[in-house]
């Protein structure tokens, strides 16, 4: 199991300003960037709660090694449900996992991100 990792200091950009200004910017113990587009519509509810969850994804990446290849996200996930089953949090967990996991393997197979819907309409689809 690992440990519980809060988020590290982030901001939000209205430019995506992609993964690598992220290594940067925790390389040098500087708040990361966390873009704040296509944060509406989301299985968070609320931009700010979408903003939230990827900080915390990113600081997993970081603190984890994981790099943003289709592996290093699958590796991400799988943290990120560790972090999960020691919060008790089962239904989080899943969710988690598609977001992640499920959103980067759709994006391995289509060259793209799944629609805003994606991952409620497959949450919904397990159930």
């Amino acid at each position: 199991m690992c440990e519980y990792v809060g988020v590290y200091p982030y901001f939000t950009t209205k430019e995506d300003m992609g993964f690598q200004a992220v290594i940067e910017a925790y390389g040098n113990n500087e708040p990361m960037p966390i873009w704040e587009g296509a944060s509406e519509n989301t299985i968070w509810g609320r931009p700010e709660y979408n903003i939230m969850f990827r900080a915390l994804h990113d600081t997993i990446h970081m603190r984890y090694e994981c790099d943003f290849s289709l592996e290093g996200e699958l590796k991400a996930s799988r943290i990120q449900g560790e972090i999960c089953d020691i919060l008790n949090l089962p239904v989080l967990k899943i969710i988690m996992h598609i977001e992640t996991a499920g959103q980067a393997l759709y994006y391995d197979e289509h060259g793209k991100f799944p629609p805003q819907s994606f991952t409620l309409d497959t949450y919904t689809k397990s159930k």
